[in-house]
């Protein structure tokens, strides 16, 4: 009888660990969708025979931007944002560009007068409406006080994220991936930063070189909060620029474009283009004003 009892107990006891066993593997394969869903990590598919390296591709990226120390050029842009009055449009503007961020738009109407003008230094702007004398300018010092600037996207954003998103040079091999590559039409994806929550996704079109014609910059959640085109690149005095230029911040309806007819790269440009300070005092933004003087938040356009 004992040896029975003993028996029976044994029998008991492996039941009771297969029974366990099966609801821990149950519950894993319960748990491991549920994981996959968590964040926004797009599982990485085998690339084909013959994708590049991601060395080359950064490499190529860095190469080419290290060539451009500024620029200038003619064309079109539009500026959109709920908080303009208007959006901003111009067949006759200049634009002028210097590394690392620094810009400056001029938008010319009739007989030549400008109409707008934006100028960024730095984390500093200032857009100002010469022929509009009703409309006062938006504008960010260093050290400024006042809740006068409305926008929600600063130019400062958009001039990165159109001309200089990234420094290539300086990013580590560990946090760039090559997600997907087309041989066909010689084209590749990228993602930078963590796996799980990639602050970047860029679309890269190969050739002669590799060039972005797709950037994506992503929150925390992987939406996209600015996404740069760029197309219709032409290859002046062996550097490659985008003459067609889109960035759009979908969250806050802004959108800034450029359609560049002429462009001159590495040229002599005037100081006094980017020395806001010197703008900002000679529209009188400068100099603390009284509450009441103070630029109001404009309703957001219907």
């Amino acid at each position: 009888m004992l040896i029975l009892a003993a028996l029976q107990g044994a029998t008991f006891r492996v039941r009771t660990q297969i029974a366990l066993c099966r609801a821990l593997c149950l519950m894993a394969c319960l748990l491991v969708p549920a994981c996959a869903h968590l964040g926004q990590r797009v599982e990485q598919t085998p690339l084909p025979p013959g994708a590049p390296q991601i060395d080359d591709v950064l490499n190529a990226l860095a190469a080419n931007d290290a060539a451009i120390r500024n620029f200038k050029a003619t064309g079109t842009f539009t500026l959109s944002s709920p908080d303009l009055a208007a959006v901003e449009r111009s067949r006759d503007g200049a634009i002028y560009f210097r590394r690392p961020a620094d810009l400056c738009v001029i938008g010319r109407g009739p007989l030549r007068t400008v109409v707008f003008r934006l100028t960024c230094v730095g984390s500093e702007f200032l857009i100002e409406f010469p022929a509009t004398p009703t409309e006062e300018p938006y504008y960010r010092l260093e050290g400024e006080r006042f809740s006068s600037v409305p926008f929600s996207v600063s130019p400062v954003d958009i001039a990165r994220e159109m001309f200089l998103p990234e420094t290539w040079s300086g990013l580590r091999k560990s946090e760039v991936r090559m997600t997907s590559y087309d041989p066909a039409a010689q084209t590749a994806t990228i993602e930078i930063g963590p796996k799980r929550a990639p602050r970047r996704r860029g679309v890269l079109s190969g050739g002669k070189t590799w060039l972005v014609t797709r950037s994506e910059r992503l929150n925390e959640k992987g939406e996209p909060i600015a996404v740069t085109t760029r197309g219709d690149y032409r290859e002046i005095e062996g550097v490659y620029f985008a003459a067609s230029l889109d960035a759009n911040f979908p969250l806050e309806e802004t959108r800034m474009t450029f359609e560049m007819r002429t462009i001159v790269p590495n040229t002599e440009l005037k100081d006094e283009l980017f020395d806001i300070k010197a703008r900002a005092h000679e529209v009188g933004v400068d100099r603390e004003r009284p509450p009441s003087q103070s630029h109001e938040r404009r309703p957001r356009r219907k």
